[in-house]
């Protein structure tokens, strides 16, 4: 055999490696039979790969499948510990951190209180903190695969730039001298890609996600990745015109969804989302309406959604954390909107974790650690 066919083989072999196992980590447990018939494998060349897989460290058994019968299947698990990402979010008073394995699963976590400032003693600030974190949870420095920086605003996550953010005050704030402070691959992204991420990344299909916080975001995951637009101006669903001149918006327009949707044109000056939830509850009179005009509007955007991009519509932020109390009437209030659906089975409520932004941009290194088998 000539050395170049050798190498090609090689190349083939560790290229199928790879191909299991991030089927076998997106899965989270699957039988081989499953994985030779997913990825269209003999079942020879299957045991094969799974067995340097399980050699190397990469693969392990998690448990048994139910019986049919016959010798009950084995299930296949990644080892979570071979890697891990770490994830910050900034926002304007805050740092959070996370640390998440190859599983995805969440292994720590910490908060800070740091406001946000241009400051080069800021950036020395979250990069020693981020150390201190690090050191905390005990996993080798090796195996810190990078970290992810989810940023409240526009990003350009070529230059690692904030382009804008109007929750930050700033514009053109670059995090490249970041990576080199801290000595890890650094990568960012606004806080909305980075749930968006966390919420779709390990499905095949399209997906619209919308963020319902102190500014209305969102995403939109097309064909296995975020879709930016052009200039990263892409998916900026706050601003869409629900009602011709409406309520003032931060933009300087008026009636976008962000006026009407946003945690703070739900509580006014009451500024917290449990103490409104809990009038809601009580029903107090005031709040019910509130409330129900929030279900509106949002309704209108989720209709629009649905309407240009066809596809499941994802609800996350905070205030999407207590929508599935509401679910009925939401829906109610869609198939108002909509005339072209029959059900709402479209419309998703997202896991809507408060670390979902800081641990989708730390996954996107969990999720690229087997290209380099």
């Amino acid at each position: 055999m000539k050395p170049e066919q050798g190498e090609e083989r090689r190349e083939i072999r560790r290229a199928n490696q790879a191909r299991i196992a991030r089927l076998i980590m997106e899965a989270g447990s699957i039988s081989k039979g499953e994985i030779a018939a997913r990825l269209g494998f003999s079942m020879p060349t299957t045991l094969q790969h799974i067995r340097e897989l399980t050699e190397a460290g990469y693969v392990m058994e998690s448990g048994e499948y139910g019986s049919t019968g016959g010798r009950k299947a084995k299930m296949l698990s990644i080892v979570g510990d071979m890697g891990f990402g770490a994830g910050m979010e900034i926002t304007e008073n805050y740092i959070s951190y996370v640390l998440v394995n190859l599983k995805k699963q969440l292994i720590r976590k910490a908060r800070i209180r740091l406001p946000f400032s241009r400051d080069f003693s800021y950036y020395e600030s979250i990069g020693n903190w981020l150390q201190v974190f690090l050191e905390q949870t005990g996993v080798e420095q090796k195996k810190i695969l990078g970290v992810g920086i989810a940023l409240p605003g526009m990003v350009d996550p070529k230059e690692k730039l904030l382009i804008h953010s109007h929750v930050l005050h700033a514009e053109h704030v670059s995090f490249k001298r970041f990576e080199s402070m801290v000595g890890y691959p650094c990568i960012v992204d606004s806080d909305a890609g980075g749930a968006a991420y966390m919420e779709l990344s390990g499905e095949n299909r399209d997906g619209v996600y919308l963020s319902l916080n102190d500014m209305v975001g969102g995403a939109v995951w097309m064909n296995h990745a975020l879709y930016s637009g052009d200039d990263f101006r892409g998916a900026q669903f706050g601003h869409m015109r629900i009602e011709k001149n409406g309520r003032s918006c931060y933009c300087g327009s008026k009636g976008c969804l962000d006026a009407y949707c946003s945690t703070r044109a739900l509580t006014g000056e009451d500024r917290s989302l449990e103490g409104f939830f809990g009038m809601v509850k009580k029903r107090e009179p005031e709040y019910i309406r509130r409330w129900d005009e929030y279900l509106d509007s949002l309704a209108m955007g989720v209709v629009n959604l649905r309407c240009m991009f066809g596809c499941d519509v994802v609800l996350g932020g905070e205030v999407g954390a207590y929508l599935n109390d509401f679910r009925k009437d939401l829906d109610r209030k869609v198939m108002e909107y909509d005339r072209l659906d029959p059900d709402t089975s479209f419309l998703r409520i997202g896991k809507c974790l408060p670390e979902s932004s800081a641990c989708g941009v730390a996954v996107r290194f969990t999720d690229r650690f087997f290209d380099r088998l």
